[in-house]
């Protein structure tokens, strides 16, 4: 495989057509089994890349960005530059293809064999833009084309996204379209860099020329997105090509500005780490929904989810606790109205109950009721100053009764005894393996460690945590090391 991509990288930087086709379709292939081989050719050829002027283009719908691009095309090809054409097309809910066939429309270009054009399916994806139209960009640039240029789908909330890859974003308007300033999304005009009012010729010149001055003026009530440029608008005519050459002038002036001025070499370096953060969204959101843990339970939170009978959120922290590892609460899609107000305990929580802990104003009275019951061991009272409490531990069989009074002034304890006078439950103990790594998995699903989250020893001289009652039904959850885990996370720490 090493020694197909290494000839393949090769005949693309040498400038075969037929191998740069075949890299393009490689990064822009869907396989799972396809996506180190295109990480390994992009590795090969981003050396040669980045040399290309890059010009991303938008517009309305009918405005003639086909068309433009074209007649556009043809002046650099005269001018002699190298042309590489990614145009992104819907994609066909049937097949997944492109529905426009924008190549069948730049007939005269396509021809010529220094342009390359590839009409690519945008797949659904938001921004105009195919997800590996960067990667396409730079198989072209390798090729030796010094010119790239990138058009989308159209003009919408979304298809700002070409902004992103391109050096200079050329917006294309089309007269007679009523109110110019309502027609098209103001944020798109703040993107632009070049405004070029289209089909400026016959009997909508005239609407032409007045469109250019309707954004003229709306154009100097916006900042430009380069400092020391004021974007320019013309009027052009992709049929006559009339204002092309004009155009391309003013695309020269913007890169020789912007090269002088050191912004486009930050603009790029703003653009690869966006890129980065963009793939790696991609890349972690494809792993999870192939990950094993994600599968089993998909199918039934999807369900529960459209049902109602699941807050999206929690299916979501469902999902991401499978992908990490985690259990993440019961696979069972169908969650009581409990499983709404309280996170379910991930793996590293789900031990034993060690203790319940009630509350009482008179220990000794209520070490005496418990010493009665059968079975039971009461151990002797003891001070927890850190705490700000007493404690008394009545051991039976299964479990644990841990009886607890306040300790000082400022127990917390005297606000429960306020409310509670007779006493009562106080908290639930429950064992877990480490105290710290329970208590990050449970703030991942949000809930609430109290105190400072370092943990404190508890009255078996282990760490414990407290975790909100809020989040748990009004209970108080205690999160409590025990002392065999303890020795064995000891173990683990030495040996790292």
């Amino acid at each position: 495989m090493t020694a197909t991509i290494d000839k393949l990288a090769a005949a693309v930087r040498s400038g075969d057509r037929r191998a740069l086709a075949r890299a393009v379709t490689l990064v822009e292939s869907t396989r799972a089994d396809h996506r180190g081989e295109a990480a390994r050719l992009i590795e090969l050829l981003a050396p040669a890349a980045g040399g290309a002027f890059r010009i991303g283009i938008s517009g309305v719908p009918g405005a003639g960005k086909s068309t433009f691009i074209e007649a556009f095309g043809l002046h650099l090809l005269a001018k002699g530059r190298r042309v590489a054409v990614l145009s992104v097309d819907p994609s066909s809910p049937a097949s997944g293809g492109s529905i426009l066939g924008d190549k069948t429309r730049m007939a005269e270009l396509a021809r010529r064999p220094e342009a390359f054009i590839r009409p690519t399916p945008s797949g659904g994806t938001l921004g105009g833009v195919a997800r590996r139209t960067r990667e396409a960009l730079l198989v072209c640039e390798a090729a030796g084309f010094d010119t790239v240029l990138v058009e989308t789908v159209g003009v919408g909330q979304s298809e700002t996204a070409v902004a992103g890859m391109t050096d200079l974003f050329l917006l294309l308007l089309v007269p007679g379209g009523g109110d110019e300033l309502q027609g098209i999304k103001r944020g798109i005009v703040e993107l632009a860099d070049l405004v070029l009012v289209n089909k400026a010729d016959g009997d909508l010149a005239a609407a032409a020329e007045r469109a250019v001055e309707a954004y003229r003026n709306a154009l100097t009530l916006l900042r430009p997105r380069a400092a020391g440029w004021d974007v320019p608008v013309a009027a052009c005519s992709s049929r006559t090509g009339a204002g092309i050459a004009a155009a391309w002038d003013a695309m020269l002036r913007y890169h020789e500005t912007l090269t002088a001025s050191g912004e486009l070499a930050a603009r790029r370096a703003a653009q690869a780490g966006e890129w980065l953060w963009a793939e790696t969204a991609e890349t972690l959101l494809e792993s999870l929904r192939e990950h094993p843990g994600v599968r089993e339970r998909l199918a039934q939170l999807e369900s529960a989810v459209r049902e109602g009978t699941l807050p999206p959120t929690i299916g979501a922290r469902r999902l991401i606790a499978g992908f990490l590892g985690e259990t993440g609460g019961p696979g069972d899609a169908s969650p009581t109205a409990a499983d709404t107000a309280a996170p379910p305990l991930p793996a590293a929580a789900a031990g034993r109950l060690n203790h319940v802990a009630i509350a009482v104003p008179d220990l000794e009275g209520a070490r005496r009721a418990f010493a009665r019951l059968p079975g039971a061991s009461v151990s002797e009272p003891r001070s927890l100053p850190e705490h700000g409490v007493i404690v008394v531990f009545v051991a039976l069989p299964n479990t644990k009764i841990e009886l607890v009074t306040p300790l000082g002034e400022r127990s917390p304890l005297r606000s429960f005894l306020e409310k509670s006078p007779g006493g009562g439950i106080h908290h639930l103990s429950l064992e877990v393996p480490d105290v710290r790594a329970a208590a990050a998995a449970l703030a991942g699903q949000g809930a609430r460690v109290l105190g400072d989250g370092e943990p404190k020893t508890g009255a078996h001289g282990t760490p414990v945590l407290f975790l909100h009652p809020k989040d748990f039904c009004g209970t108080l959850v205690e999160l409590e090391e025990t002392a065999r885990e303890r020795s064995r996370n000891d173990r683990s720490y030495a040996s790292r």
